[in-house]
């Protein structure tokens, strides 16, 4: 049971990072928060009578605001992590969690201030929480292992069906072999790299230094670092064809890619040299992550 439920809070889930859409996310989660406490008034809210609108609306318009606040002031202060590359369900659930517990301590006070000279009694610090833990979090978390459930099928489909459209072309797709030898030199041109295109598996970005992961004569990885950002490097490649960004922090060789698999956050690539999958940026199509792999 334990087991199961640590696997399930490590699976990888995504943070949508745009405003756009913590914006929509936080006015729909604060309509519905108003429309709920309007429409059934429960713990206390019978007694407020006459008020029952305006202190409903307002819990729904503090609602939208904190969420929206709280979803974009948290990933500047935490960016690691907020990495969308490493987050998972249990992240997820963390966060929603500190949603709760600040909203809640707002509204609490915002009840307080609200029911003075009005003749309403307030209820504890602590009761508000519980009501605000109990009405939030059940259906949070069904809406949350859904979503996750089927954004990670529909991955998983559209990943079979890449890989087995991939396996049913009859003609043997030509591997693009270049033996032609790279110079990338670093960003203070005091160093050098000097490789075969060819042997190039993957490269990945660590801040200001590109590591560059080549393939030597016993076909093991050899890791090459080198002080020159990602977007420099692509420049550097750009001309070969089999050489392509598929994400925000790694370029790949598309000859050494040989499927594709999916998750709730969003496509991986797979390659018998690399130890672990490599994500595809969402902005890739179907027919995009189709045209990396080789046959």
């Amino acid at each position: 049971m334990l087991k199961s439920l640590n696997n399930w809070l490590q699976k990888p889930y995504y943070f949508n990072p745009s405003i756009k859409f913590k914006f929509k996310l936080s006015l729909v989660f604060g309509f519905l928060v108003f429309l709920f406490l309007y429409l059934f008034q429960p713990f206390t809210l019978s007694t407020f009578k006459n008020y029952i609108f305006v202190y409903t609306l307002s819990i729904g318009i503090i609602t939208f605001v904190g969420n929206f606040t709280i979803l974009n002031v948290l990933p500047l202060l935490f960016k690691n992590y907020f990495n969308e590359d490493n987050w998972t369900i249990g992240r997820n659930i963390v966060l929603i969690f500190i949603v709760i517990l600040s909203l809640g301590s707002i509204l609490w006070y915002n009840g307080y201030l609200f029911k003075l000279n009005k003749g309403i009694p307030h209820i504890s610090y602590l009761t508000f929480i519980y009501y605000s833990f109990l009405v939030g979090t059940f259906p949070i978390l069904f809406g949350l292992y859904l979503n996750e459930k089927i954004l990670r099928e529909k991955r998983e489909y559209k990943a079979k069906e890449i890989n087995a459209q991939k396996n049913s072309v009859n003609k043997k797709i030509e591997i693009v072999e270049i033996n032609e030898t790279v110079h990338i030199k670093s960003k203070n041109k005091n160093e050098e790299l000097e490789f075969i295109i060819n042997d190039l598996i993957y490269i990945t970005s660590q801040g200001n230094y590109t590591s560059f992961f080549i393939k030597n004569n016993n076909n093991e990885l050899e890791e090459k670092v080198l002080r020159i950002t990602l977007n420099k490097t692509v420049e550097h490649l750009k001309k070969y064809s089999n050489i392509v960004r598929c994400h925000k922090s790694y370029i790949i060789n598309t000859n050494y890619i040989t499927k594709v698999s999916g998750n709730a956050r969003g496509y991986l690539l797979q390659s018998d040299l690399i130890s672990f999958n490599i994500p595809v940026s969402r902005s890739f199509s179907k027919t995009s992550i189709t045209d990396l792999l080789k046959q």
